[in-house]
């Protein structure tokens, strides 16, 4: 989205201003830009509530009609499905990284990887039924394509982030690492498998413990 759309209008466009009026007044909001910015948040709230009820695939009449406004205006402000979606995920984005930056305290590296789950489960409950959504559609739309590709990108390194580097290197217990902590297996738990919140996660941790197991002598100890 075009972020220049959304400055007031007058002099940051290098406009004049008005006789009689001072260059330290506050320019006055533009009202059409305002309800242009609520009409916005409208239509993006109305797909996330569709999207998180069950409707994987919204069409752009159900939007329209979730956020009560006409289809025309849904297309007025998107030029498509995918630039909604776009938009979806700038507001995702905002959500989910002050999770990212929360500091793992333990004193090992093999806890601070088991606290991580936490973490990730936070993260995966709050988005699952969008990504599952995105899943549906990334075939139809290179955005969400490569936004799907980054978001495994991500996931794998914050796993390396947190595992020192004579184990990382080791590309097949990396591999099932990153498999089983992934958003794909904990949508697997809680959806095909039916495993409520806490079961889904004993087993994530369960899994998790048991490949660190497989460790040689040389990796038992606790890296600091």
């Amino acid at each position: 989205m075009d972020r220049s759309a959304l400055q007031p209008l007058g002099a940051a466009d290098g406009t004049p201003e008005k006789a009689g009026t001072s260059s330290s007044e506050a320019p006055r909001p533009d009202g059409r830009i305002n309800r242009s910015i609520a009409t916005r948040k409208k239509i993006v709230d109305a797909l996330v509530a569709l999207v998180h009820e069950g409707h994987i695939s919204p069409i752009a009449e159900q939007v329209a009609a979730r956020a009560q406004v006409g289809l025309r205006t849904v297309f007025r402000h998107f030029d498509d499905m995918d630039s909604l979606y776009r938009e979806i995920s700038m507001d995702l984005d905002a959500m989910v990284e002050p999770l990212l930056q929360q500091r793992l305290d333990a004193p090992t590296w093999q806890e601070r990887l088991l606290r991580s789950i936490d973490l990730r489960i936070d993260i995966y409950e709050r988005l699952s039924p969008i990504y599952v959504a995105a899943q549906v559609h990334r075939h139809e739309s290179k955005y969400l394509a490569g936004n799907l590709a980054e978001s495994t990108r991500l996931q794998r390194d914050l796993l390396k982030r947190l595992l020192p580097a004579q184990v990382a290197q080791q590309s097949t217990l990396l591999d099932a690492l990153d498999l089983l902590l992934s958003f794909d297996a904990w949508i697997r738990l809680r959806r095909e498998q039916g495993l409520a919140k806490a079961a889904a996660r004993e087993v994530m941790r369960l899994g998790v413990t048991a490949l660190l197991a497989t460790l040689g002598p040389q990796h038992s100890r606790a890296w600091r």
